[in-house]
């Protein structure tokens, strides 16, 4: 792409950007096609509104089309409109992170999506997103990574093994997730395929269930199978959108793809880093496996993406693969951690729900003698979790604390059944606060809340520290400041 010459977008953008709505509108439209040639008048009667709103579509989509121009000088100049021309100057040098996304069904037609971000995005929106041909998205990436990678320097590159892509997608697969999915596919193909082939897929799946169930009560087979089936389908999913991945550092610039089908290219700015994220489960932690996110404005924040730049890592390569890609970030040792004295005080929440659920479990077992296969499954669902909960806590009070160490803070600590370690450059942290309530007050202790530079509200808890340990963070956190 010259500097000087403007471009279009990818023609398919006349009807991409609507490509659902066509879709809908088009099937229906085939499906009654049998009556064009036996009666014209009856079928053009039946449907004209449908060709109607299908003209429209594709109308409003050339004007679109025609109206947007990209331009690639020094950033992007975007104009855009007709009747109100608006034109927009993003300099390459502002840009947080660049997405090049060659979807599966459009590469027979060299289209790529592309979408860039800066610090002054909006939340939940981007900050430009346009679907150009390959050769315009490349021409902008060679654009953007030549200025990150000014200086040279040695070219750096992680690619984790297959079996730690596998081991994020069981982290972070979701039954809801899974759920939702099927039930979408399932909504669509009822109004594509007509609600006849819709309940003969649920009626199947019915009866699989009954195949299945075994010695389990049916609701309670159905259940399981609901949840362990949109599991299955969200860690499928995740682990296809993973594969291949790989990650390459030069300068400034931070390189990631990955995806089997669906190719995802992410030139991030290093600089623009707000934070590193690792995450375990419990699970995870016996194992010692890590999964590490990035927080980079606009970095995973399309549908069904995830900021990742470790899939999964063991605990003796974690440093050695941040040493690869992002030096800057990797964590350090605590500092100051809870006190003894406040072990009782964190474990006592889940204790009171353990032995609740007990004894309610037990109660409706006891009264319920009809359903008693059925209370004794639902029982035990609800009982796990909580027991899953106090075996977090307890473990939190042993894994939290603070460090820091060249102008970096590694914070850890526990969110819902997640343990956290976040890795933040004191010049990233935006907010802090710290409370106390009334049992904190008598053990000298409180809880601190820090906020970072992010897109949206985003913060972390470490609970329980000592008075002493919080003001002797708050004055490090001001040397980095000066």
């Amino acid at each position: 792409m010259a500097k000087k010459d403007e471009v279009m977008q990818h023609p398919l953008a006349v009807v991409y950007a609507f490509s659902r709505y066509i879709l809908l509108l088009l099937l229906p439209l085939l499906r009654s096609f049998t009556l064009f040639w036996s009666d014209f008048s009856t079928w053009i009667s039946g449907v004209w509104l449908d060709v109607l709103v299908l003209i429209l579509i594709l109308l409003f989509g050339v004007v679109r089309w025609w109206s947007i121009r990209l331009r690639l000088g020094e950033g992007l100049m975007v104009r855009s409109g007709l009747l109100m021309v608006r034109r927009r100057m993003i300099p390459l040098s502002k840009l947080s992170s660049l997405a090049l996304e060659r979807v599966w069904y459009l590469r027979p037609f060299k289209a790529v999506r592309m979408r860039a971000e800066t610090d002054a995005g909006i939340e939940g929106a981007p900050e430009l997103r346009l679907l150009l041909r390959q050769r315009d998205a490349e021409a902008v990436e060679k654009a953007f990574s030549a200025i990150l990678a000014q200086g040279g320097g040695m070219v750096r590159r992680y690619e984790p093994r297959g079996r730690y892509v596998g081991i994020l997608s069981f982290l972070t697969s979701d039954s809801l997730t899974g759920v939702l999915f099927a039930a979408a596919v399932i909504s669509q193909s009822g109004k594509i395929l007509g609600e006849e082939a819709e309940d003969r897929f649920l009626t199947s799946l019915t009866r699989l269930m009954q195949m299945v169930a075994f010695w389990l009560p049916p609701t309670a087979a159905l259940i399981a199978g609901v949840l362990l089936g949109g599991w299955l389908i969200d860690f499928i999913l995740n682990l296809i959108r993973h594969l291949r991945f790989q990650a390459v550092r030069q300068g400034e610039e931070l390189f990631i793809q990955c995806g089997a089908f669906t190719i995802r290219r992410y030139t991030l700015s290093v600089r623009r880093i707000n934070y590193l994220y690792l995450r375990q489960s419990l699970f995870t932690t016996i194992f010692g496996f890590y999964s590490g996110t990035a927080g980079c404005t606009g970095y995973g924040k399309d549908k069904r993406e995830q900021p990742v730049i470790l899939p999964a890592v063991g605990r003796d390569d974690l440093r050695r693969s941040l040493t690869l890609i992002l030096p800057e970030l990797r964590p350090c040792g605590k500092k100051m951690r809870p006190p003894l004295r406040t072990l009782w005080r964190i474990v006592w929440p889940p204790i009171l729900v353990v032995a609740l659920t007990g004894i309610l479990w037990r109660a409706a077992y006891r009264r319920l003698p009809a359903v008693e296969e059925l209370t004794l499954f639902l029982g035990a669902m609800v009982m796990l979790p909580a027991v899953w909960w106090l075996l977090i806590r307890f473990f939190s009070f042993f894994h939290t604390g603070i460090g820091w160490h060249g102008g970096a803070f590694t914070f850890r600590g526990t969110r819902g059944y997640r343990i956290f370690t976040v890795v933040i450059p004191g010049d990233k942290i935006v907010k802090v606060q710290v409370t106390r309530n009334i049992f904190q007050r008598r053990s000298d202790c409180g809880d601190l809340k820090v906020w970072v530079r992010a897109e949206g509200r985003k913060s972390f808890n470490i609970r329980n520290l000592r008075e002493q340990d919080i003001e002797q963070f708050l004055s490090a956190l001001e040397q980095v400041g000066k």
